[in-house]
């Protein structure tokens, strides 16, 4: 059974039809202590139903340690989400409401590869010279 409802899934299509490239969303859940990975599980089960260049591959984060490591995963549910290679896009939580809006986001940028950053700032990006991690926390008000 569909987590969306024949409209919902419609606007899904739509949203997603921009895509020009395959994603892979490599979903890490757990059986106990997780209250929100069933409902992230039938969410992310639709999307490859909205866009065939969607696909989704489950892990387990107790017996798939290596995926664990591999994607710096570090909660359950979470997606790492993958272009033509890993860009270190990741998404926490259950991606009901407007955390779903996040999501797409992230998948369409997967897709297109282009990170939608100015020339100022990517030559501000550039100019790094170690590692950073950007966090952006969304909650529904």
């Amino acid at each position: 059974m569909s987590y969306f409802s024949d409209e919902e899934m419609k606007a899904l299509t739509e949203r997603l039809a921009g895509m020009t490239n395959p994603v892979r969303l490599v979903l890490f859940l757990q059986t106990f202590g997780c209250d929100t990975c069933a409902t992230t599980k039938r969410i992310l089960e639709d999307l490859p139903r909205a866009n065939p260049l969607i696909t989704v591959d489950e892990k387990n984060m107790v017996l798939d340690t290596e995926d664990v490591d591999r994607y710096g995963i570090v909660a359950a549910p979470g997606v790492a989400i993958i272009g033509d290679r890993d860009r270190g896009l990741r998404s926490y939580g259950a991606p009901d409401g407007y955390e779903l809006l996040s999501l797409l986001e992230g998948i369409l940028l997967a897709s297109s590869g282009d990170s939608g950053l100015s020339e100022e700032s990517r030559a501000l990006v550039a100019t790094l010279t170690e590692p950073r991690a950007l966090q952006i926390f969304s909650t529904p008000t």
